[in-house]
């Protein structure tokens, strides 16, 4: 049975979605800098950097929640607003992660909802029994 994971209680059902969820083995999760009161971009997400890990924070609060974290990523989905933030985004999330092994990672430039520049999506595996 899937595990919805709101460990900040946001007020995201509102807008009928939640941050993350668990199944048995796999954490799926999603992070922007989207204040959800406001609907624009958080007033803390000056640069793409402080963007990216603003919404890479969020994605490990879902993966703590479901008993893992960012080392347990094996693929995000990252979104860009404009492909001119595609080295600073590459700069501070390869920042998060050093010193590797990196997730598989996909990069698209879109529309983001808003005006923030920067959405992530997370797939982790959930550590598992060793010994099995």
């Amino acid at each position: 049975m899937p595990e919805y994971l709101n460990p900040e209680n946001l007020p995201y059902p509102r807008y009928g979605m939640n941050p993350g969820v668990a199944t048995r083995d796999l954490v799926f999760a999603g992070g922007m800098a989207l204040d959800l009161e406001t609907l624009r971009r958080k007033d803390e997400a000056k640069s793409i950097a402080d963007e990216t890990r603003i919404a890479l924070d969020e994605i490990k609060g879902v993966l703590e929640a479901a008993g893992c974290g960012l080392s347990d990523i094996v693929k995000t989905t990252c979104y860009l607003a404009d492909d001119s933030c595609r080295k600073e985004f590459w700069e501070a999330y390869t920042e998060v992660f050093a010193p590797g092994p990196f997730p598989a990672r996909a990069t698209f430039v879109v529309g983001i909802a808003g005006g923030c520049r920067v959405e992530i999506e997370a797939i982790a595996v959930l550590p598992g029994d060793e010994a099995a």
